[in-house]
């Protein structure tokens, strides 16, 4: 048998993953956070000092708990989040904290390049919507706040090729994920000296990493202070790797047509792809086939927003579910299913973070009354993380991108209530899949493409992929969802007259 490593970077921890070739996890690890305290307000950091110490502990926990011999693993791939900021000094030294993606220190970088005049000629070349978190306006911010860090830049990574650059010493990146964070043409699919000049950062040119144009391309090798560090083979490749939203599409087996991939995670990802470049997009990345595009639709919150809720008001529920033995969780979700959507009165907007549909926007419930129940609450909230995923898919959907099926991802995604939530909403079949490390799967799936282990998409799918059974709309809550969508979208704009002024108080 031979196996494969997927290593999936996420907003709050790193898991490392190992898999037969038949998709199985046949041992897994994760890190702790490494996330900062708030240095600052709008600042969000990540601790790159631990971060290599944390995820080479993981592999080398992998391999050990798992039996196998790192001579049969046969290829490693990385996926991270996309946007966000890491570089690195003169000789790879880390010289400031990671940035997450949903940093917004550099709003004002995205006002500034507005009064210049370059924001629409950036969409323009981006095919996308620029928003603060993402690398150019993050350099820009430190060229004009912190000149000293930003003089002494000499490698532009994203989170994902940090680690690669750990394990084989290359400072490489590839196209979907520096792509989809604005920092290529995505006309021409190569770097632009244009692009850099309208965001700025002209002078950090030599700065941009080594670009692979497929995830599947292999970028280097493990290397022996690696192999030491982590216990994995010397001189086993290394693939390029993708964005996370395109690892969890692969891993979900959604590489076909007519497919929408949803991942209601820490961000509202909405995704499918075409040979279309779409208007209005968040974002048109490049796609895993040459000529194709990753059409997206997104914001920074899905289930970010379950997470707050059961930290903030989850109290009732846990005692619940600790009197009864039961998970909390499976007590959430009965709530959820006792109530009765044609008599909710309660309204959720689920902006708990940004990037979101204004950039003062914040989350909230609105018509509570004296006779609101907490279950009313918890309803409210998972009715309104599976409206903004419908804002979405509409826009999606009336941009001529047919629809078939839906392949939801994400922590909520186990939850067979907010399964069949979400097809009620949404009106189209939600289909799951049977792994529980869907972004890790697709990264393992690209090593082994790239690796030779599986010839090509198609084969790996039919392989690793294991989809669960469809969960089918109700066409008789058609009208009523579209109904109270139509009053949740009216709350949203009536809020949007406070949002404008809301920087001015």
């Amino acid at each position: 048998m031979r196996y494969l490593i997927g290593i999936d970077a996420g907003n709050t921890s790193s898991k490392v993953v190992l898999f037969d070739e038949l998709g199985e996890i046949i041992s897994s690890s994760s890190t702790s956070s490494m996330r900062f305290e708030r240095r600052a307000d709008k600042l969000e950091e990540f601790d790159l000092s631990v971060l290599w110490n944390l995820i080479s502990d993981c592999i080398k926990r992998v391999i050990d708990n798992s039996g196998v011999d790192s001579k049969d693993i046969k290829g490693i791939g990385v996926t991270s989040f996309g946007n966000g900021l890491v570089f690195l000094g003169k000789d790879g030294e880390i010289i400031a904290p990671g940035v997450f993606s949903n940093d917004y220190r550099a709003n004002n970088i995205i006002d500034l390049y507005d009064k210049e005049g370059s924001l629409d000629k950036i969409n323009n070349i981006v095919k996308g919507d620029l928003f603060a978190g993402e690398p150019g306006p993050l350099l820009r911010w430190y060229k004009e706040y912190d000149i000293p860090t930003y003089e002494k830049i000499e490698s532009i990574l994203m989170f994902k090729d940090y680690i690669m650059y750990k394990l084989t010493g290359e400072f490489a990146t590839d196209l979907n994920c520096f792509g989809g964070s604005f920092m290529v043409d995505l006309e021409t699919g190569e770097y632009s000296k244009e692009l850099m000049q309208l965001y700025g950062i002209e002078d950090l040119w030599h700065a941009l990493p080594k670009l692979a144009k497929k995830p599947t391309d292999v970028i280097g090798h493990i290397t022996s202070k690696a192999s030491v560090e982590t216990g994995l083979n010397e001189g086993t490749p290394v693939v390029a790797g993708m964005m996370d939203i395109l690892s969890c599409l692969v891993g979900s087996g959604g590489t076909d047509d007519e497919i929408y991939t949803l991942i209601a995670g820490s961000w509202c990802i909405n995704e499918t792809h075409s040979d279309r470049i779409i208007e209005g997009a968040s974002s048109n990345m490049p796609y895993i086939n040459e000529g194709e595009y990753l059409n997206c639709s997104y914001t920074g919150s899905s289930g970010a927003n379950y997470e707050w809720f059961n930290k903030i008001l989850g109290d009732r529920a846990k005692n619940i579910a600790s009197d009864q033995g039961r998970s909390h969780y499976k007590i959430l979700d009965e709530m959820i299913e006792k109530i009765n959507p044609a008599k909710a009165k309660v309204f959720y907007s689920p902006f708990i973070a940004q990037p979101s549909i204004h950039q003062n926007a914040k989350a909230n419930f609105i018509n509570i009354g004296l006779n609101t129940t907490y279950e009313e609450l918890v309803y409210s909230l998972a009715e309104g993380t599976g409206f903004i995923h419908k804002q979405h898919v509409d826009f999606l959907r009336e941009a001529n991108l047919p629809l078939k099926e839906i392949r939801l991802t994400g922590g909520t995604s186990k939850s067979k209530t907010w399964n069949k939530l979400f097809a009620n909403i949404l009106q189209a079949p939600i289909v799951g899949v049977d792994c529980e490390e869907t972004g890790a799967l697709g990264a393992a799936i690209v090593a082994g493409i790239g690796s030779g282990v599986y010839k090509d998409y198609s084969d790996a799918k039919n392989k690793a992929v294991k989809l669960l059974d469809p969960i089918y709309p109700d066409e008789k809550k058609k009208k009523l969802y579209e109904r109270r969508f139509k009053e949740w979208q009216a709350i949203n704009k009536a809020m949007e007259a406070y949002w404008d002024v809301r920087g001015k108080f």
